[in-house]
């Protein structure tokens, strides 16, 4: 355990010292894996599909918000979509203006969570999002959550009517083909039951980690997979698509794991070490329970080792580990309480 800790804060210490150039060169990845995964389900435009356009869009992701790739990503969609149906481009410029701006007016930090859930869908694990927005962020993720999960089953529904409106040129034949697809997208059942569960487990997994018990988070992730897999269990056999079911449990198992990992990397938590603390002032009387977080230091000591033959000195470093670790480690504890309990105190007197 001792390993994984040190290796987790190896990475976080790495992270930390290179964000700067780590953040863009992730913001890269992320776009040019979207805009390649556009290209593959609908790159009906030849000249979109080249590495120099998807390579020059990525850059320009990199270095700006989150919100800019999902405008660009709707935007590379639609040339695509008007190259070979001009009037139905039209309905999807609608569709897609009524979702950025209902995303954008609540949620701008959260684009990654519009795109990420189209590309996860396609790897059967797109439940690590729901279980990781509840975990790290608050109930309003459940817009751009339900964003994605429109915008994955509206590709689908373009995908299918693209080619018939192909050779559609005037306004009188088109009509027919836009109360169909708004028909399909309104209709979809499996879609609007599928942004219900995922608002149902942001929820659960939101309430749950905000509870006043030890190990809040893990118990969350519980909870939301259970909840995930029982929504969708019931939304499978609704539909009478028990195909699915396998593969969604497989799934939501492989995601739990997933933000399980993301929640050791983000923070550790010592619960033998949980201190309750009390102290009052003037109007209130406070009872606190403080709950340490695991960091390990990582202590590097050179040693002067003499060689009697050669007569020279050469430096090396070793780590080790102290006889008195034990007793450090509680000294260290009792310090840290202390001076929480002094910052707690500060604080309140700051207050009156």
């Amino acid at each position: 355990m001792m390993q994984i800790l040190e290796f987790r804060e190896k990475l976080r210490e790495i992270y930390q010292k290179y964000q700067n150039y780590l953040n863009p060169a992730i913001k890269f990845i992320v776009a040019l894996i979207v805009f390649m995964v556009i290209n593959k389900a609908i790159g009906y435009d030849d000249k979109l599909n080249k590495i120099t356009i998807v390579l020059l869009l990525s850059v320009v992701s990199a270095v700006t918000p989150s919100a800019i790739l999902v405008l660009l990503a709707m935007v590379l969609s639609l040339a695509h979509v008007y190259s070979v149906a001009p009037l139905l481009a039209i309905l999807l410029v609608f569709i897609y203006i009524i979702l950025y701006c209902f995303f954008i007016r609540y949620t701008p930090s959260f684009g990654y969570v519009v795109l990420g859930i189209p590309i996860l869908y396609a790897l059967h694990i797109p439940y690590t999002v729901p279980l990781l927005l509840g975990l790290i962020a608050s109930p309003i993720t459940i817009l751009p959550a339900s964003c994605g999960v429109a915008i994955y089953y509206i590709i689908h529904v373009i995908q299918e009517e693209v080619a018939t409106a192909t050779d559609i040129t005037s306004m009188d034949d088109i009509f027919p083909v836009f109360i169909n697809i708004i028909d399909k997208i309104v209709a979809n059942k499996q879609m609007i039951m599928s942004i219900i569960v995922f608002a149902l487990v942001i929820a659960v997994v939101y309430v749950v980690r905000r509870l006043k018990i030890e190990y809040a988070f893990e118990i969350a992730i519980g909870a939301g997979t259970v909840t995930t897999i029982i929504g969708f269990l019931i939304v499978d056999l609704r539909l009478d698509i028990p195909k699915q079911i396998g593969t969604m449990i497989l799934g939501t198992l492989i995601s739990a794991v997933i933000v399980v990992a993301i929640q050791f990397f983000r923070r550790v938590l010592d619960y033998t070490a949980v201190e309750n603390v009390q102290f009052e002032d003037d109007d209130y009387y406070y009872y606190v329970k403080a709950v340490p977080k695991i960091k390990v230091s990582m202590t590097n000591v050179k040693v002067k080792r003499i060689n009697a033959q050669r007569g020279s000195e050469e430096e090396i470093d070793d780590s080790f580990e102290d006889d008195d670790e034990d007793k450090r480690e509680m000294e260290r504890r009792i310090r840290d309480n202390q001076a929480r309990e002094a910052r707690l105190q500060d604080n309140m007197n700051r207050r009156r």
